[in-house]
């Protein structure tokens, strides 16, 4: 009788069983970020926070439960991470999970009893009227870039955020308006522009032509000018960069992009105008989130009337 051999295991991979599931949960993610259409901020974000997460356990995905997640807030917090970073990871985690759970690949969502840390609306951080001249002066020592450089300072002085500024075509721009196609929680509209920001996005225009740079309708409005990728769309990064230069010119200390936009808002709500056209503005979706800015604006009126009235030498503070 022929004698029948012992079974044996066999793996298909040469890898150890523990990182053949690490890499199906890696899978899971990456399907996940393919399939959801999210803007370049919430893709970097959601990838630190899963990969984060990907570190603290090594649980497959369907094992997990409500018990694991409490667990991992408290390990955020114990890492003395801020409420708004914990927040936000917390936030991948719950838009992760919910798609496991649409696609079936689990029963049942473990973060949905999951609460996120109460956060109070940040105080803006507007930019001083001298801090901003000093940006715009700055740019005399940008060379070449000085063009486009002064049409981005003076859209991002429009209070546009950076991925909106960097998704801008060149027929968003009418000659007196731009129209905001993509944006933050679906915050699109019309910005009119002063003539300051006409006359530089014109010269800068101008120049792209005389430059053979690309001028059509579906070119990006802003270009990179950077070796690597000169001639393309300038990216996030790219515009973070140039804000960096020139802050770093300017001596300024915590400046970003996103403090111009806090600096129009402030203003609108420091000149009187009526909240629900500075929110046609601005493109704040509701009165709760331009609420801030009123707050932020009364505040300063506040203070500026009380050195008036009692300091001599208010002029001074």
């Amino acid at each position: 009788m022929m004698e029948v051999p012992e079974p044996k295991l066999i793996f298909i991979s040469d890898k150890p069983a523990n990182e053949i599931i690490t890499d199906f949960r890696v899978t899971r993610v990456d399907e996940y970020f393919r399939s959801m259409e999210l803007s370049t901020n919430s893709i970097r974000a959601y990838k630190r926070a899963l990969t984060r997460f990907l570190a603290w356990t090594d649980r497959t995905w369907h094992l997990l439960k409500h018990q694991d997640l409490d667990r991992y807030k408290q390990h955020l917090k114990e890492l003395e991470l801020s409420n708004a970073t914990i927040c936000q990871e917390l936030a991948a985690l719950k838009s992760f999970f919910n798609w496991l759970t649409i696609k079936d690949y689990i029963s049942k969502d473990p973060t949905l009893t999951l609460t996120k840390p109460k956060l109070k609306p940040p105080t803006p951080q507007e930019l001083s009227d001298e801090e901003v001249q000093s940006l715009f002066n700055a740019l005399k020592k940008r060379g070449w870039h000085r063009l486009r450089d002064t049409a981005l300072l003076r859209v991002l002085e429009h209070g546009l955020r950076a991925s909106e500024v960097t998704a801008l075509n060149i027929k968003d721009y009418d000659g007196k308006r731009l129209q905001i196609l993509e944006a933050k929680r679906d915050s699109v509209g019309m910005v009119p522009l002063l003539s300051e920001a006409r006359k530089a996005i014109d010269a800068y225009l101008k120049w792209r032509e005389v430059e053979s740079m690309g001028t059509e309708a579906n070119s990006a409005l802003f270009l990179s000018h950077s070796n690597k990728s000169k001639g393309k769309r300038l990216t996030y990064d790219g515009l973070y960069g140039i804000v960096k230069d020139l802050v770093e010119i300017a001596g300024l200390e915590k400046c970003y992009p996103h403090r111009l936009r806090h600096t129009l808002a402030t203003n609108l709500a420091l000149s009187g105008m009526d909240s629900m056209l500075a929110r046609r503005i601005t493109r704040h979706r509701s009165e709760t989130s331009y609420q801030r800015y009123s707050e932020r604006g009364l505040d300063l009126k506040a203070q500026e009337q009380f050195w008036q009235l009692f300091d001599s030498t208010a002029d001074e503070v």
